[in-house]
């Protein structure tokens, strides 16, 4: 399917337009205002004289809109501070972002101050973002054309949702705030001074944007995190997931949801569900998952056995043989196995996607002081991470080869330096070919191509020596244990003499 410009400009609708924000705002109004109520006792206090508002927010420079859409941009630039943000805003970065009529807001904002924004951050609920990341996702199925079908009845193979089920873990530096919500690692000797939030995350098969996402503590699973995602998806979506999603709890929670799976299996847990019979390359045979003691389903799933079929088929690369055993539930009819090897070969894409989301955009170590700011700058992150993605599959006409070959980092300076012309009303045109623009320069930014294949290196980092040694523990500990040292080394000297 080739996209057009229109369907690209639905999908940046969420951050160019004020509409999706306002109908958030009237659909969470009622249950805001009625927690803010109910919260109150006595009477109620005289009426003011202007109305609040009653979704809690601030109509000001920093409206919801501006705010999202520099939480975004703040992401995609370079420069990821606050300071950078409102030197963007002078500048006239977010003049198309105000009210029609109204003074400009570059010429209302003249204070080089970062509190105004600072404080608007902290006034948008994460729910927000949550909402945001799915309403995004929507739009990114209708463009990569993937439909739902009948609500009986399940799309053509080609036409399914397939997400690729992933997951990676974040750190931050701990304080005590972070600490209650993303308890720091520990090895059972010390506790380190880093929080690992954990993250699920569900990528798009063919443009590898991400439709679905969520995160928790290290103390979590992946397993049951991913629970929450597989009841956020549509029905008939196709989960392709690795061996540490091909568990009983994962399928039975996909089968409930009226999801199918294809996730890989260990060999020890491939030979108890064939029985003790052995298994030959191609082999396709149905069997009946049924879950042990020590599986943990997930709430309001009944304990009974999943139908599907184990796969197992050995497969020559590099020289090497490797024994792949696939677990699915899609029927044999219209799922050949070729093609669920087909499917699975492209859960190794989400790797790729991970390394963009976390080299790229630099949100491998986040700085942040709270929990809520944490999730936000997660979240955020992720909505930067799938426009750019959108971007270069309008800018690959659709193909997911073509898609391939486009250079993300390369793409995102082109995105960030078109935002920064269509905020300041540089650009001048109809949307449409405003957009069309965009997909014809990131269209232009390939990958090199490699004219022999790259030799494997060893991973090893070339880093400057550091002059001071690295901090562990507080400051106030460090502090503690120089002044015990330079004592010792006084005494010691003192003997010496």
């Amino acid at each position: 399917m080739n996209p057009t410009p229109a369907a690209v400009l639905k999908v940046f609708a969420l951050i160019l337009s004020r509409r999706w924000i306002k109908q958030w705002q009237k659909t969470h109004a009622p249950a805001r205002a009625k927690k803010k109520s109910g919260a109150r006792a006595g009477p109620a206090p005289p009426a003011a004289k202007k109305p609040n508002n009653p979704q809690g927010f601030y109509e000001r420079i920093f409206s919801p809109q501006v705010t999202l859409w520099y939480l975004i941009f703040q992401r995609l630039m370079a420069d990821h501070t606050l300071a950078a943000v409102v030197r963007d805003l002078r500048r006239g970065g977010a003049n198309r972002l105000g009210r029609h009529g109204d003074k400009k807001l570059s010429d209302r904002h003249r204070s080089r101050s970062t509190s105004g924004y600072s404080a608007a951050r902290q006034r948008m609920p994460v729910a927000l973002f949550q909402d945001a990341l799915q309403h995004l996702g929507d739009g990114l199925r209708r463009l990569v054309g993937w439909g739902q079908g009948p609500s009986a009845q399940a799309p053509a193979p080609s036409q399914r949702s397939r997400q690729l089920l992933e997951g990676s873990t974040l750190c931050v530096l701990v304080n005590r705030n972070l600490a209650r919500a993303y308890p720091p690692a520990s090895n059972g000797f010390c506790v380190t001074d880093w929080s690992q939030i954990r993250i699920v995350v569900g990528f798009c098969a063919r443009s590898g944007a991400v439709l679905s996402a969520t995160e928790g503590p290290a103390t979590s699973s992946e397993q049951s995190l991913s629970w929450s995602l597989l009841e956020q998806a549509p029905r008939f979506t196709v989960w392709i997931g690795d061996r540490n999603f091909g568990v009983w709890s994962v399928v039975s929670k996909a089968a409930h949801q009226d999801q199918d799976v294809v996730v890989r299996l260990t060999r020890a847990r491939a030979r108890k569900l064939a029985g003790g019979r052995p298994l030959r390359s191609g082999e396709d045979r149905a069997v009946s998952w049924q879950p042990s003691r020590l599986d943990h389903g997930a709430p309001g799933v009944p304990r009974q056995g999943i139908q599907g079929r184990l796969i197992y088929v050995r497969i020559r690369r590099q020289g090497k043989s490797i024994d792949l055993f696939l677990f699915t539930t899609l029927p044999a009819a219209d799922y050949p196995v070729a093609l669920l090897v087909q499917w699975y070969g492209q859960r190794w894409q989400a790797e790729v996607h991970f390394r963009s989301v976390k080299t790229h955009l630099k949100m491998e170590q986040l700085h942040v002081v709270s929990a809520d700011r944490a999730r936000k700058e997660f979240y955020a992150g992720l909505l930067a991470y799938s426009l750019v993605r959108a971007v270069m599959w309008g800018g690959g006409a659709g193909l997911e080869e073509k898609v391939k070959a486009i250079s993300f980092s390369q793409a995102r300076r082109v995105l960030v330096d078109w935002l920064q012309d269509w905020g300041r009303g540089l650009l001048k045109g109809h949307a449409h070919d405003l957009i069309d623009t965009l997909l014809d320069e990131v269209a232009g930014e390939l990958l090199p191509r490699r004219r022999r294949k790259r030799r494997s290196e060893v991973r090893r980092v070339r880093c400057r020596a550091q002059k001071f040694p690295p901090l562990q523990g507080s400051r106030a500990l460090a502090r503690r244990k120089a002044r015990h040292q330079a004592s010792m080394a006084t005494l010691s000297q003192a003997k010496t003499q």
